[in-house]
């Protein structure tokens, strides 16, 4: 589903700006969509983050943050999905009949807004770090890509990696524990705009821009 949804956003691309739609709705048969009803909510997430990361890398310009929502459809053969991209959420219409759905890009992305999306990490004094490798350490210590030279924070303390479908977040063993929107990090975590990063007693936030 993820490698599709990027062929299709691909597809969108204008030569001469770049520019893409940044609604995408995936349709797809009832029964298909009701074996992802636990997971839904995560699964979202997971495409909408694999559509702002790859659009990043490949420098493609967006208007508006990424949306993708998951839509049944009867009509839609089991087993397949449809991907519609649109410059507006509201715009997107469900064409089931084929496996992809491509609609032209609109004039108006010749005037999108220029700089392609980055992913940041700003810190409780405004700092901000734009995350452009594929691994970022944050700790105590020098040899970290961010460093926090606060007590609370290990000398390593957590790494973020960027993964197809974004970046995450792992603790490194640190001695203060790392938590993400309150809820402690035991394990490798998706990270998504807006996301609340705590280095034992140090805030920071995880931004996608």
């Amino acid at each position: 589903m993820g490698r599709r949804l990027l062929g299709v956003v691909d597809a969108q691309v204008a030569d001469d700006t770049r520019g893409i739609p940044h609604a995408y709705t995936v349709v797809m048969h009832p029964t298909d969509r009701a074996a992802f009803s636990d997971v839904e909510p995560d699964l979202i997430r997971e495409l909408t983050e694999a559509v702002t990361q790859h659009s990043e890398r490949e420098s493609y310009r967006l208007a508006e943050p990424v949306i993708v929502v998951l839509r049944s459809d009867e009509n839609t053969k089991r087993g397949n999905i449809a991907v519609l991209a649109s410059l507006v959420a509201d715009e997107i219409k469900i064409e089931a009949t084929e496996a992809v759905v491509v609609q032209p890009i609109a004039a108006s992305m010749a005037t999108s807004v220029a700089g392609a999306i980055t992913s940041a990490i700003v810190l409780e004094d405004g700092t901000r770090h734009v995350l452009d490798t594929e691994r970022v350490t944050i700790g105590r210590q020098s040899g970290c890509t961010i460093v926090i030279r606060d007590t609370n924070v290990s000398r390593e303390h957590v790494a973020l990696r960027r993964r197809p479908t974004g970046w995450t977040l792992r603790d490194i063993g640190s001695t203060n524990g790392t938590k993400l929107n309150g809820v402690r990090v035991e394990d490798e975590q998706l990270l998504a705009n807006g996301d609340v990063i705590m280095l034992g007693a140090i805030k920071v936030i995880f931004e996608i821009s």
